[in-house]
This record gives C-alpha cells, structure tokens and sequence, in this order.
C-alpha cells in the first residue's frame, strides 16, 4: 500500500513509518523540516518536504495513496490552538476531498467527542467533525 504520515518522525510518526516500511509498504512522510529528509530516507520512507498550511502541497502529496495518517502536530508559534486546529483541519479536509484518498486514520484525543469543556482538546473535536463531512 502507498501510505502517506504527517507528523514527521515525531514519537509516533518514527515508529509508524519504520513498522510499515518493514512490512513493505511505500511509506511518505511529510515534514516541513528539510533537515529530516535524510533521517526519513534512512527508514526507507521517501521525504514530501512542505507544510500542512498548503493544501496544494497536501493535496499533490496525497494523490495516488491508499491511507493517509493524519495528526495535527503542535504548534507554539500559534497564540489560538483552536484557530490552528480549525486551519489545519479544513485544510486535510480539502486535500482528501481533492486526491480522493479513501482510508483515513486519525490521531485524536480522548474527549474529542464533547464540543465544551475540554480545553485544547477542542481542536480535536472539530477535526473529528470537519472530516466527518467527507
């Protein structure tokens, strides 16, 4: 299967791409740092250099693949995590719609159902709902 991960190779990215490239699966990992191309060609995954903020990049990246791994990875340099999250939610939102990728796994939280009360948690829940609509 051709898979994509975003995430990079953060704690679970670096797991998942070295398990599934072992099992003989076409890995790409996106990652917005060029640095870590050679780190993911190291594993045997090929590198999509680029940022989560560009759909078109998200959407040429996804084209073609099978499964997608989705997960919104911190951002500190966001003063609204909501806002972020939202972004960034609509933005996977349009680029599966796009490159009509049909297998979709996401990286939630535990209480992305609720819509109040949790916090930063919310993020995940409007993820939650905004890929719902596909």
């Amino acid at each position: 299967m051709k898979i994509i991960l975003t995430g990079s190779l953060g704690n679970i990215g670096k797991l998942l791409a070295s398990d599934l490239v072992s099992k003989g699966h076409n890995v790409t990992v996106i990652s917005n740092n060029a640095d870590k191309q050679t780190d993911i060609e190291k594993i045997g995954a090929k590198a999509a250099i680029g940022t989560i903020d560009d759909v078109d990049f998200l959407t040429s990246t996804f084209t073609g693949a099978d499964a997608v791994y989705l997960m919104i990875p911190p951002n500190l340099q966001e003063l609204n995590s909501l806002a972020y999250w939202k972004r960034i939610s609509e933005n996977y939102r349009l680029a599966i719609q796009q490159s009509q990728v049909k297998r979709i796994v996401v990286l939630s939280s535990w209480g992305a159902h609720l819509d109040k009360g949790t916090g930063t948690i919310l993020g995940a829940n409007h993820l939650e709902k905004t890929l719902n609509q596909l």
